[in-house]
């Protein structure tokens, strides 16, 4: 393919993502305060109790210090946060860091000057936060670490922060494995090999888990499938290139595998855009995030064929709410992200949550 075809793809697809990425501002900003009151609740309502004010009168500051919003899940989430934000009546902000270590960094600082009680903190980098973690536990801030513990170098344990927002992220991958060797065994049954392609963001060690799930499930289910080739796959770039790539050096694909929907979405754009059939039958692709996009793409039996939708805005809600018990003096127990598999017979379910399915 020539570079053409991907400045076509993936213009078209910036300006898609541009449009739906607008929920996080980009800079350290100072929260506005919301005037929003808190939902009425029943006396079944399990949520926890609106704030109570602070001391001098203020609400509950909260902040979510994420890496980028290269990635459409993270939008979602800070959505689901901002919804529970105003529900339980308290000040959300998120700041982004446009995956840089010194920005991130940088906002937690101007988060802790500014007053925050507590701050979700993205951990792209195990052990590059855990200086300024350390200074937020002693300013009495509450840290809830994301995607990743925060790990103290000097101690090599994580830091003494309350909580965690996690995934299960071997399960994930063994999910994502799960169905590729389902689809392989049924569509591939006398193929002595089944090459596939593998995409996932070396830097990120807990994709390091999604990736050894994937490989373990396809040596127990199907070890016919072989994988030819590893790269970079976070992005929508990441996915044309890798269509670029593989299209031309392995005529024989049958798949390609993934640790998320986005740059799934980016290969699917190069095939088309290549004038493959986004329907092919022979061809799969399996990820994970729930990205309306791709699950568009599965219910509709195009060539991504499953995915392990993460339902980032509960999960992002019920991590900001746990802040809010402990800032509250209630207990709180550390948030493991809800997945579902989406396969073209789910998808519907899926589309009909409006807090699931997020166009």
């Amino acid at each position: 393919m020539k570079n053409t075809l991907k400045k076509a793809v993936c213009l078209a697809l910036a300006l898609t993502m541009t449009a739906a990425l607008t929920g996080c501002s980009s800079s350290p900003a100072v929260p506005a305060e919301s005037s929003a009151p808190a939902a009425e609740q029943t006396e079944d309502t399990k949520e926890p109790e609106a704030a109570e004010p602070t001391a001098d009168g203020q609400k509950w500051k909260v902040g979510f210090a994420l890496e980028s919003m290269d990635v459409a899940v993270w939008n979602t989430m800070s959505e689901g946060m901002a919804a529970k934000a105003e529900e339980l009546g308290v000040d959300y902000t998120c700041m982004t860091a446009n995956n840089d270590v010194a920005t991130q960094i940088a906002n937690i600082e101007n988060m802790i000057t500014q007053g925050y009680n507590a701050i979700i903190i993205h951990s792209f980098d195990r052990e590059a936060f855990a200086d300024i973690v350390n200074e937020a536990i002693a300013a009495g801030i509450v840290i809830c670490a994301y995607d990743d513990e925060i790990i103290d170098a000097a101690t090599g344990e994580p830091c003494k922060y309350p909580i965690t927002f996690l995934c299960d992220n071997y399960e994930i991958g063994r999910r994502v494995g799960t169905m590729a060797c389902e689809w392989a065994l049924e569509n591939y049954p006398d193929e002595e090999e089944i090459q596939m392609g593998l995409l996932w963001h070396h830097e990120f060690e807990y994709q390091q888990d999604r990736v050894r799930g994937m490989k373990d499930v396809i040596a127990e289910m199907d070890p016919r499938i072989t994988i030819v080739d590893e790269q970079e796959g976070l992005v929508v770039e990441d996915g044309v290139a890798a269509a670029e790539a593989w299209l031309q050096a392995y005529p024989d694909l049958k798949g390609v595998l993934a640790t998320n929907d986005t740059c799934l979405l980016g290969f699917s754009e190069a095939w088309v855009a290549a004038g493959r059939d986004i329907k092919d039958p022979s061809f799969g692709m399996w990820g994970n995030d729930g990205v309306a996009d791709a699950i568009d793409i599965v219910a509709d039996g195009g060539i991504i064929r499953g995915d392990v939708g993460l339902d980032v805005y509960n999960g992002g809600a019920d991590a900001l709410a746990a802040c809010v018990a402990i800032l509250n003096g209630e207990s709180a127990e550390s948030v493991i992200m809800p997945m579902i598999n989406v396969t073209e017979e789910t998808a519907p379910d899926w589309m009909a949550d409006e807090n699931l399915y997020k166009k």
